[in-house]
């Protein structure tokens, strides 16, 4: 019992010695702040939040030091009196939800659809593939069974078998469990979601290229498109008007025609 008192009382000494240390090192608890300051952001959801926290964590800090330096007591009220003023003013909703504005709103919005829309394509290609590796890994098994079953032996004691045979037997298993797990509602929900999430982000991706090169004076996908579609346009034109021109062209050889006749 004497010796794990001693022992306590070292680790207590050495506690105190080096949160002593910390304090000489750190006189002004700027260090101690900045800690505070983390864990609160931390916690915050929105901005509001974190504002409100964050000058919560001032306050705890002024008032751990309220013994202490008054210099930096006064800063550390005014600072939290300012948070306090501004929190109203951001929005309390997640950044994310907060409307484009500023001099670009809609490149604003496009890059938040496509910071949105990557994140949908990722959690959709992650379900996927992790469907597709336990099809995989049910298929290996499946097909290890059947090579010991048939051959009364393990695996890894099998003869060289040839290529088309093994071939022959993965297809024979692996085949009708593919089929069912593509028959699957889940795994057509899963690859609808994954081909959606896809086509939503080749098409923000391809609006944002296209932007960015006409800005610089460049072609775009777009504006090929637009002009592939003033050439269509062009073309009915212009078959419209050719054909108008042979009907006028036959009323006047017809008039011609009358006017000649005896």
């Amino acid at each position: 019992m004497a010796g794990e008192d001693a022992t306590s009382d070292k680790n207590a000494n050495w506690s105190d010695w080096l949160s002593g240390l910390r304090d000489s090192a750190d006189p002004l608890g700027v260090w101690r702040l900045m800690e505070r300051g983390s864990r609160a952001l931390d916690s915050a959801q929105t901005p509001a939040e974190a504002t409100r926290r964050l000058a919560a964590a001032i306050d705890e800090e002024r008032a751990r030091q309220q013994h202490g330096i008054t210099q930096l007591d006064q800063w550390l009220k005014h600072w939290a009196q300012g948070l306090r003023s501004l929190a109203p003013l951001l929005p309390d909703s997640d950044t994310g939800d907060v409307p484009p504005l500023g001099p670009f709103p809609r490149r604003q919005a496009l890059l938040q659809d496509l910071a949105r829309q990557q994140m949908a394509y990722q959690a959709a290609l992650e379900a996927h593939l992790e469907s597709v590796t336990t099809l995989a890994e049910e298929c290996t098994a499946a097909f290890r069974e059947a090579l010991a079953s048939e051959s009364g032996a393990p695996v890894e004691s099998l003869p060289v078998m040839a290529p088309e045979t093994l071939l022959e037997r993965w297809t024979s298993v692996a085949e009708p469990r593919y089929e069912a797990w593509l028959a699957e509602p889940a795994t057509q929900a899963r690859i609808a979601a994954l081909v959606n999430a896809w086509s939503e982000l080749a098409a923000t991706l391809r609006t944002l290229t296209d932007d960015g090169l006409e800005a610089l004076g460049l072609p775009s996908a777009r504006g090929m498109d637009d002009l592939a579609e003033e050439l269509q346009r062009q073309r009915r034109r212009h078959r419209q008007d050719i054909a108008e021109l042979r009907r006028e062209m036959a009323e006047l050889r017809a008039r011609l025609d009358g006017d000649s006749s005896p």
